[in-house]
């Protein structure tokens, strides 16, 4: 009799656990999509740093490889189990890269866009510290190790503790100034447009403010993945609404790297430079 309820019992769990390893990797499937979408963007987008070496790509770069690094934390905190120290570990990395810091670091990029060497240098200066601080409130915060049981496919609201503390109040800074950066950037894009004027730091002023369109809605739909999963009653599409949130982010970056075209002399220009000949060498 004993041996029969002991027997019941490990089967019991035995299949739990199965059930349980089958939901995770049906959930892991698609954060391992965004994995492999951002590894495509960083290695574009870095490939364009390295053509052309234009500040907004590094700093671009830069927030795709952090997003990368915290959705890959995130594949291994559910591998190795999300309450076990490694899995802590991952846990926090994946909150502090992806829910702190990726958004300003993008924000930076569209700064870097339309201002010189100068303005970009001085609020990176100002975002590394606030990046220092975010890291270091987001590390000391409390964990409820029954909610990151269960993170399995979902953002991982609420896990962190105090639900509303100091750690909070940094992470909706650094987003706020991220968004806000977006959006200055595409209104001042409009403006210029409507001034008619065409090009904006050497850029389309049409193309530039549809680039920031794109960027500002990917932003608006990695934020709003968890909302939306949530809404939508199925929590595995958190990361699948992250992957098309890349997609249209990265349609925006693409709208960057599209330069007006010198401009060609024009006949009249050049009967211009051969009525005056050649220039007398010094």
């Amino acid at each position: 009799m004993l041996y029969s309820v002991y027997f019941a019992f490990l089967k019991l769990c035995l299949n739990g656990w199965d059930q349980n390893m089958t939901n995770n990797a049906i959930l892991l499937l698609f954060a391992i999509i965004n994995v492999v979408v951002l590894a495509l963007f960083v290695g574009l987008v870095l490939s364009q740093y390295m053509q052309r070496h234009r500040m907004y790509q590094l700093f671009w770069s830069i927030a795709l490889a952090m997003a990368f690094i915290a959705t890959l934390a995130y594949v291994l905190m559910v591998i190795v189990g999300p309450t076990s120290a490694a899995g802590v570990v991952f846990f926090r990395l994946y909150y502090i890269l992806g829910g702190a810091l990726t958004p300003a670091w993008l924000g930076l990029g569209s700064i870097a866009l339309v201002t010189g060497p100068r303005v970009s240098r001085i609020c990176l200066v100002i975002l590394i510290v606030l990046s220092v601080i975010a890291a270091a409130l987001v590390a000391a915060a409390g964990i409820d190790m029954k909610a990151l049981r269960q993170i399995a496919g979902t953002p991982g609201t609420g896990i962190l503790q105090p639900t509303f503390g100091a750690w909070t109040l940094m992470i909706i800074i650094l987003n706020t100034l991220g968004v806000l950066a977006v959006v200055g950037v595409a209104i001042y894009s409009g403006w210029k447009m409507v001034r008619r004027q065409s090009n904006v730091s050497g850029f389309r002023a049409s193309n530039l403010l549809w680039a920031n369109v794109l960027i500002l809605l990917g932003e608006l739909l990695n934020a709003a993945a968890g909302s939306f999963a949530r809404f939508f009653g199925l929590e595995s599409s958190f990361w699948l609404i992250m992957s098309l949130g890349w997609v249209v982010f990265y349609a925006g970056v693409l709208l960057t790297s599209r330069r007006p075209a010198p401009a060609r002399p024009t006949v009249g220009m050049r009967n211009q430079a051969d009525a005056r000949g050649p220039i007398a060498p010094a």
